[in-house]
């Protein structure tokens, strides 16, 4: 039999608690001291590095770096690990005692003290339940602040082969629900629960897909799976890398703290909205035009607008050559420039070379037309003519016939060669051809769909003739980027690939090309190297290096785009098809961690959200009119799926309410179940509507003097089109913008955010307040599973602010 204490006396030695922290401190104080011997192995390692160094030899400098690296490494996780190392004791059936903490720890005879949490020899930490205890009596969950433990709680999992142990607590899981929440997520790797922990653990290969309502830690499961892939993994996922993506910087802030606190401080964390270098949405688009820049019918409008008349391009070009004008006008050059473009999808920054070509060609074609060979050839005659008789008169011979030059151009006609030598001499056809085909930047072509005549132009009957206009004023000049045309940048700057590389062929010095302006082959667009180049030794760098330098996205590096060995992808169940193949070019080979419910979905068209997420992730492909027939799928990769159904962030209060919501958006839904219960019933209230604003200031106000933790003020969204929406203060109907927010948010402290509801996703607070839901509820047809997911963000206190009656009565009885 066991014994259950609470921290009851027990004489003169204090509570059985108190003994029990007391016995678990000296085991603490001694792995911390191994961890001490580890550290100072480590830094000698870095000394030693650097001492072999001095041998100077090239492969001595090697040593040292790769020495040095991986000494550092190991540094860097130690001293992660020097907060709460350890924080949980399994007892066996076997009478064997394991400590599992943040890493492992091993005395100098290689003896096991702690058992790293990503270690086979910790799943039973988590895996472990009274129904399949796996041989384990009693878990042991430890509190320490630092190196001190302050609290312990226990689960006795095998009462019959307890034996007299003693039991201490409540349960760590219980008590670490209703614990204060802080400003960032924190790890969950003492209390990971067993439906958790198959998630954590799934096998590395192919998708996981992970599904679960809200507050069932979707998001903390998918990071501490990169933790642990890292861990398992590491030569796999640490050369190429991990990317998180979340939807937006105030969630991807939230989640920063957690995979450096487990250890693992490599994963490039992005959210939708600064995926792409040298842009940073700033704001969401409204619903309307959040459903046309993010469909699909976006890829065939931009490729358009790629292959369409560049913004100040000349409409018609003219050379002379031997006295006749040779002219293009804006027709001929509109049928070049499609056919270089469908030649040249994917590279069509570095075309200008084969753009070049295919004018020459039409220029020598028109030149035809026009009789330039038979005026070229009579000019030609009356001027050798004249030379010949004046030669003749002075008793010399005649002139002989011009010899062509480049003569090994114009598929070996000579008048075709002298023909393009003249022509790209003339400063006419290579400023012409710079301003004809320049060199582009994604964000030049999404400005020139400012133009309404332009846009209209790239539409075709992809777009719906009402939205032109309001897509057209949200990328003039100085529009602030929203979240969707981060993922049209990403797909212009695919259809225009990179510029041309640097050529290192000998060539002529570039001082005597005509062709060459500042460096740069104004023909081809190529940085031109001298031939005096010689070769010369340049810094060698490693993936890692790389890695690093693409999560410095303002460091004025041009990099290739990145692609991963793994990509973790939250709250996926909001992307839209054009999001999804931005992140299908980071993930070409990779492996996926998808987090979604489809329950909060803001996104309309789930179906074309699907066929998108299935082509980025190697599965289904969507079908194209490019394929060529005949042409076999890849087959799909494994897929392992899981569904998490426990509510560990809501008590059953706030859960009900969050429920009645769910159920007039999904009728047929079933929300996750709830464990915890606080006793405190939400608040709903009643107020005029050009009152809540100081309501909604009234009850943060109130809750600041209830909760000790943060406090999230959650909105409607900013739309300006939604007209008769209730006011944040006395006066006109305003648009929930952000100087509304500003003035909400006024000597409020830091612990307090106010955000719409978009931002609100993924985070979590220990009160919160919604103000006007039905206004929430009628922004889109996705309005009710918005309000669903701002409802159930509390942990502890919610409440709502409504000035229409009839949703008081729905959120409070259903």
């Amino acid at each position: 039999m066991s014994s259950q204490v609470n921290g009851r006396p027990t004489g003169p030695g204090g509570t059985v608690k108190d003994r029990e922290i007391a016995a678990e401190q000296r085991y603490v104080d001694t792995a911390y001291a191994r961890l001490e011997e580890m550290r100072a192995d480590a830094q000698a390692m870095i000394r030693e590095g650097y001492r072999q160094s001095l041998a100077g030899t090239k492969s001595s400098l090697v040593d040292r770096d790769a020495m040095v690296h991986q000494a550092a490494l190991r540094v860097q996780a130690l001293d992660v690990a020097d907060d709460g190392l350890v924080f949980g004791r399994l007892d066996l059936a076997s009478r064997e005692v394991r400590y599992i903490g943040r890493v492992g720890v091993r005395t100098s005879e290689h003896d096991s003290l702690v058992i790293d949490w990503r270690a086979p020899a910790a799943e039973d930490f988590y895996r472990a339940t009274p129904e399949d205890p796996r041989g384990v009596v009693r878990r042991r969950v430890l509190h320490s602040r630092g190196h001190t433990v302050v609290d312990l709680e226990d689960d006795l999992l095998d009462p019959e082969a307890s034996d007299g142990m003693t039991v201490v607590g409540d349960g760590a899981f219980l008590a670490s629900l209703a614990r204060t929440r802080e400003g960032a997520m924190r790890d969950i790797v003492a209390t990971i629960q067993r439906e958790q922990d198959e998630v954590i653990r799934a096998p590395a290969d192919g998708t996981v897909l992970v599904r679960g309502a809200p507050g069932t830690g979707k998001t903390a499961v998918a990071l501490h799976r990169v933790a642990y892939l890292l861990f398992r993994h590491r030569r796999r996922f640490g050369s190429r890398g991990v990317l998180v993506v979340g939807p937006n910087r105030r969630f991807t802030a939230y989640i920063e703290r957690v995979l450096p606190s487990l250890g693992e401080g490599s994963a490039t964390l992005r959210s939708l909205g600064d995926l792409v270098d040298g842009a940073t949405a700033t704001v969401h688009d409204t619903p309307r035009l959040a459903r046309a820049k993010g469909a699909e019918a976006m890829v065939t409008v931009l490729r358009r607008a790629v292959a369409d008349h560049a913004p100040g391009a000349p409409e018609e070009l003219r050379v002379v050559f031997k006295g006749v004008v040779v002219a293009l006008d804006r027709t001929r050059l509109d049928r070049i420039r499609n056919e270089v473009h469908r030649r040249s999808r994917g590279s069509v920054n570095a075309a200008r070379g084969r753009a070049a070509e295919m004018l020459l060609d039409a220029l020598w074609h028109r030149f035809g037309e026009v009789g330039g060979p038979e005026a070229a050839e009579a000019e030609e005659g009356a001027e050798a003519g004249l030379w010949n008789a004046i030669l003749a008169a002075d008793g010399l011979a005649s002139l002989d016939e011009e010899p062509a030059r480049g003569s090994g151009g114009g598929n070996g006609d000579p008048k075709r060669a002298q023909f393009d030598a003249r022509v790209r001499e003339q400063r006419a056809f290579t400023d012409f051809l710079v301003a004809w085909w320049p060199l582009r930047r994604p964000l030049d072509v999404l400005r020139s769909l400012g133009d309404p005549a332009r846009l209209r132009r790239a539409a075709g009957r992809d777009l719906d003739r009402a939205d032109v206009e309001p897509l057209a004023a949200s990328w003039t000049d100085g529009a602030p980027l929203s979240y969707q045309d981060v993922a049209l940048l990403d797909e212009i700057d695919a259809l225009l690939g990179s510029p041309p590389r640097p050529s290192r062929r000998r060539r002529a010095p570039s001082e005597d090309d005509p062709f060459v302006v500042d460096g740069v082959n104004i023909l081809t667009g190529e940085e031109v190297v001298d031939e005096t180049w010689e070769p010369e030794m340049q810094e060698l760098t490693t993936s890692i290096e790389r890695l690093e330098r693409s999560r410095r996205v303002d460091d004025g590096v041009v990099e290739e785009r990145p692609e991963y060995a793994h990509l973790v992808v939250d709250e996926a169940q909001d992307l839209s098809p054009m999001q999804w193949r931005m992140l299908g070019r980071r993930g070409r080979q990779a492996s996926w961690t998808i987090v979604e419910d489809p329950a909060q979905s803001a996104w309309e068209d789930l179906a074309a959200a699907r066929r998108a997420m299935e082509a980025a992730l190697g599965g289904e492909r969507p079908a194209s009119r490019g394929r060529r027939r005949g042409r076999k799928a890849p087959p799909p990769r494994a897929r392992h799926e899981y569904e998490l159904t426990t509510n560990y962030r809501n008590s059953t209060e706030i859960a009900a309410v969050s429920a009645r919501v769910l159920a007039r958006a999904l009728p047929d839904a079933k929300p996750a179940r709830a464990v915890r219960a606080s006793g405190i019933e939400p608040v709903v209230r009643v107020v005029p509507e050009t009152g809540l604003g100081s309501a909604a200031r009234a009850a943060v106000e109130e809750l600041l003097g209830q909760v000790e933790g943060t406090i999230g003020l959650i909105v409607p969204l900013s739309l300006e089109e939604s007209g008769g929406q209730a006011s944040l203060f006395d006066g006109p109907a305003t648009a929930w913008d952000a100087a509304d927010r500003d003035r909400l948010g006024a000597g409020l402290p830091e612990r307090v955010q106010v955000l719409d509801v978009l931002e609100a996703k993924g985070l979590e607070f220990d009160a919160a307040v919604i103000v006007a839901p039905e206004t929430v509820a009628a922004q889109s047809p996705r309005g009710l599973r918005v309000l669903y997911v701002a409802v159930s963000r509390a942990t502890q206190r919610l409440t709502v602010l409504t000035a229409d009656p009839q949703w008081r009565d729905a959120l409070i009885t259903g």
